[in-house]
């Protein structure tokens, strides 16, 4: 009689796992069909607190949502967004978040990068983008 056991084990490394664009173009809530439930819930989400014309206007813009999962929580990390916008021409920008100081445990974690407001009036919307790297 053989008996074989095998252990397979899982190395986890810190990684996105996805990133979501959600624009925002206008400030009228699309209807409310299920059609339109998640850019409904978007644009609520968004405009949130803006109670005038004014402060509505400036939510207008592009908003990505980024999801990473944090394999090694004792180490700094860097997220960073590389994109160009209507106004620049072909000047990529770049935006980044860091997490310097060491997380509490490995897990899922989100980050959110915005695009709206006075930069948006200056440089237009985001034309392109690559995806955030570490």
């Amino acid at each position: 009689m053989s008996l074989f056991a095998v252990s397979c084990t899982q190395v986890q490394t810190t990684h996105i796992t996805d990133m979501a664009d959600l624009p925002l173009k206008t400030t009228d809530l699309p209807d409310e069909n299920w059609k339109n439930a998640p850019l409904r819930a978007n644009a609520q989400y968004v405009l949130y607190g803006a109670n005038t014309h004014g402060e509505r206007e400036l939510r207008k813009g592009d908003y990505y949502f980024l999801s990473w999962y944090d394999a090694e929580p004792q180490k700094p990390v860097r997220i960073e967004m590389q994109y160009t916008q209507a106004l620049t021409g072909a000047d990529v920008l770049t935006r980044t978040v860091e997490y310097n100081e060491p997380r509490e445990e490995a897990g899922s974690r989100k980050e959110r990068f915005f695009f709206s407001g006075e930069e948006r009036a200056r440089r237009g919307d985001i034309m392109t983008w690559r995806s955030a790297s570490m």
